[in-house]
C-alpha cells in the first residue's frame, strides 16, 4: 500500500488530497482521495502521518502543488508583440 499526500493552494488556508494505492501483481487499484482544507501545512502533514499510522505504513508520499502554481504565474505574462 502507498499513501499519496498532495497539497493544493486554497482561497483560505492548503487543500489536501489523501490518495490510497495499492499495487497487485497485473495492476494497481486506486481509491478516490479523500479531500479536507486545513489552515496550516502543519495540520495537513499531521493529518496525513495520523491516517498511514494508522494503516501501518512508516512513508508518506509528499506531492507539494502550492509551490509550483506559484511559480507558474510569471510563464504566462508575455511580452507585447510576440
Amino acid at each position: 500500500m502507498k499513501l499519496t499526500l498532495i497539497l493544493d493552494p486554497a482561497p483560505t488556508g492548503v487543500r489536501a488530497s489523501l490518495i490510497e494505492e495499492w499495487e497487485e501483481v497485473a495492476h494497481g487499484t486506486r481509491m478516490e482521495p479523500r479531500v479536507r482544507l486545513f489552515d496550516t501545512e502543519e495540520q495537513a502533514l499531521a493529518w496525513g502521518r495520523s491516517l498511514a499510522h494508522r494503516r501501518g505504513l512508516k512513508q508518506l508520499f509528499l506531492t507539494d502543488n502550492r509551490k509550483a502554481a506559484a511559480g507558474s504565474t510569471s510563464v504566462a505574462h508575455q511580452q507585447p508583440g510576440q
